[in-house]
């Protein structure tokens, strides 16, 4: 792939990390980023490409790798350590924990989602954008279909057509003119990391699919049914994973029901306390889905193709697979059912 595609695809990852992002000293550690693999440990990753492999190594070694300045508060080598604890690697969630870092990206860009894949999501993005544009208008015809459009009032050459239009939306959402931008930007980026999520979660389905099959032969298998310690880690990783999809499931469930119920009156105070609700979950729903996608998307580009037989797929899931999981699980369990909306009026207040 080619720059802007590579660039693409890290900014649209869970699991990776391009340290050029990060305000760091050394030009070498830049052009490096940061992966998770299938134990869910983060590695730094030096090169990677099709004719070489990935050279990765631990963070911990990085003070006897390169050659760190140590006289500043804080060096390459404890910012990268840090990062490499946190438990997903998505936009959404690194918004939040660079914040809590003191990290400052000094290209938001870096932030979003790439525009291609913003356009893939329009399809989840339907169910939130129509609702808004439904309740400003009514049953009055508009050709206003997107957020966009509607930004794009605002530069409108007719002008006395765009203030009734602004007005309009104003006194429906009980807001300012000089607020609405920020509101509907705020609004369309809130739903849109439901909608990366809810992708993230549907593209697990087929390797859900081959890892579940794979298991099935795994436990017909003559010489490995005998086997009580691999039967039983079978039973326990098919659980592990049921459950923890469950989680992601309910979460995302939960906001859609609190969304439903923001549209009772809908306005800046009722959406505030809904996107506040939200993003405290984020980190949440993005650790889970990281440690999710990086198990089982690794477990297909291992076995995702061809006859890799039953002895050497449950060598994986022994050594591989259950590594890292207690990490997962954990993250699991810190996943609480969202509060109701009323419940963090005071979050929001703060």
């Amino acid at each position: 792939m080619d720059a802007k595609q590579r660039s693409d695809y890290e900014k649209d990852s869970l699991h990776l990390l391009p340290l050029a992002m990060i305000p760091l000293n050394s030009p070498s550690l830049s052009r490096a980023r940061l992966v998770k693999n299938v134990r869910m440990q983060s590695m730094l990753e030096l090169f990677q490409g099709a004719g070489t492999g990935s050279g990765q190594i631990d963070p911990g070694m990085l003070d006897q790798v390169f050659d760190i300045a140590q006289d500043t508060a804080v060096n390459d080598s404890d910012t990268i350590r840090a990062l490499a604890n946190l438990s997903s690697f998505d936009v959404y969630s690194l918004r939040i924990q660079l914040r809590g870092l003191g990290i400052d990206v000094e290209d938001v860009e870096h932030l979003r989602l790439s525009r291609s894949k913003r356009a893939e999501l329009t399809k989840y993005m339907l169910g939130f954008t129509r609702p808004l544009i439904r309740h400003i208008y009514g049953d009055e015809k508009t050709d206003i279909t997107d957020l966009s459009e509607l930004i794009g009032l605002f530069d409108n050459p007719d002008r006395e057509e765009a203030m009734n239009n602004l007005r309009l939306i104003t006194e429906k959402l009980r807001i300012t003119v000089a607020g609405l931008p920020r509101f509907l930007e705020d609004y369309g980026d809130t739903f849109l990391s439901l909608a990366y999520f809810q992708d993230c979660l549907d593209s697990l389905a087929p390797h859900f699919r081959s890892f579940s099959g794979a298991i099935e032969a795994i436990r017909e298998h003559p010489q490995l049914r005998q086997n009580t310690a691999v039967m039983s880690a079978m039973d326990q990783i098919t659980a592990n994973l049921a459950e923890i999809r469950e989680t992601v499931e309910v979460l995302l469930g939960s906001f859609e029901r609190e969304t439903q119920a923001m549209w009772e009156d809908i306005n800046a105070d009722t959406f505030h306390k809904v996107k506040t609700l939200i993003e405290t979950n984020h980190t949440t729903i993005g650790g889970i889905l990281c440690g999710l996608s990086v198990k089982l998307e690794g477990w297909s580009d291992r076995f995702g193709e061809g006859d890799h037989g039953a002895l050497r797929q449950s060598e994986f899931i022994m050594s591989e697979m259950r590594q890292g999981m207690e990490d997962l699980l954990a993250i699991q369990a810190d996943a609480q059912r969202p509060a109701a909306v009323s419940d963090i009026a005071d979050m929001v207040e703060q």
